[in-house]
């Protein structure tokens, strides 16, 4: 959410709260001096992971996306609650939706996949030194997990009808570190 502390920062009315997201009206000063509005999706943040086995291989999970009805092929993503810290939601949730716990974990970054419209930003983990576990989804998430090669992975999340914009970014945030590590 805007800095309390900005210049521009006028007042904040939540409109709807849930236990993901508030939904605000924002008071701020334009250029001329006079208020405006801006109405945005207050959101702490989700955790993306991509799993990289020794062998190269990945995980997605093909996941039901009620707005959307349909399904879509990811990397495993959760939300964070405030005041979360992104390692631990990313190691909750590869357990989670994936079942799988990793010993070795690297940040790739963060972005803001609705800057016009949310504050959320996420994050990308890499995780490594893999080993499978139990998922534990929530009763609202319909999952499937799936192991392939990571260029079959690349080649699933690009051709699929609707990409997945967080999975994406992700791809990209490992390219650059890759390429950072000469591979």
């Amino acid at each position: 959410m805007p800095s309390p502390n900005s210049p521009l920062f006028v007042s904040t009315e939540v409109l709807v709260a849930n236990h993901w997201h508030r939904y605000c009206r924002d008071e701020f000063r334009l250029n001329d001096g006079s208020v405006g509005e801006y109405f945005h999706v207050d959101m702490p943040g989700a955790c993306g992971i991509i799993p990289l086995f020794d062998d190269g291989s990945t995980v997605l999970v093909e996941v039901y996306r009620y707005l959307l009805d349909t399904h879509l092929f990811e990397f495993p993503i959760g939300g964070m609650q405030p005041g979360e810290d992104p390692l631990e939601v990313a190691k909750r949730e590869l357990a989670e939706e994936a079942g799988l716990v990793a010993r070795d974990w690297q940040l790739l970054g963060r972005f803001a996949p609705y800057k016009g419209v949310s504050n959320e930003i996420d994050w990308f983990f890499l995780a490594r030194d893999l080993t499978w576990t139990h998922t534990e989804h929530e009763p609202s998430e319909q999952i499937t997990v799936h192991a392939m090669p990571l260029a079959q992975a690349r080649q699933v999340l690009f051709e699929q009808t609707l990409l997945d914009g967080q999975s994406i970014a992700g791809l990209a945030l490992l390219d650059r570190f890759l390429a950072a590590q000469g591979r």
